[in-house]
């Protein structure tokens, strides 16, 4: 019952349900690019990051980070790392770019083939690049990664 409500929920919000249960609010561009998540590289257990901590996970500059000035960073601080400190306007590009992969995704199982991926022509034109682990099919972040790593300038 629980994994129901959690499901609604997230249809409800553009997510799939992959995507959703992936999501872990802590940085997760940051993530992307570094592999580590804060309670990894929270070596000393305080709940904060020091610039060395920090640096392990985002690779932006710390001052831009630590947004209290206190000298450590937050979760929270962090999350707005993952978000390129552009808060809500970012938040709202995930969530098209997510209901965009969502509504291709035909058949719901978190993945496009070739096929399911024409419906997103920049997607397509780059489908083989995309899917790093060769498998036939792209995840979301699979996608993101390379649309993050490929920005059209």
């Amino acid at each position: 019952m629980h994994k129901l409500l959690i499901a609604l929920f997230a249809s409800a919000l553009g997510f799939s349900l992959p995507a959703f249960a992936n999501h872990d609010g802590m940085g997760e561009h940051c993530k992307m690019h570094t592999g580590k998540t804060f309670e990894e590289a929270d070596k000393d257990k305080d709940g904060t990051l020091d610039k060395e901590e920090a640096m392990t996970v985002c690779k932006r500059k710390f001052e831009d980070m630590d947004t209290d000035h206190d000298g450590t960073v937050s979760k929270e601080e962090l999350n707005a790392c993952g978000r390129g400190g552009m808060g809500m306007h970012n938040d709202a590009n995930h969530q098209k770019r997510t209901r965009q992969f969502n509504a291709a995704d035909t058949d719901n199982d978190g993945t496009l083939t070739k096929d399911e991926a024409k419906k997103l022509p920049r997607v397509s034109k780059n489908f083989d690049a995309i899917d790093v682990d060769h498998d036939g099919t792209v995840t979301r972040d699979e996608v993101h990664d390379y649309m993050h790593q490929h920005k059209s300038k």
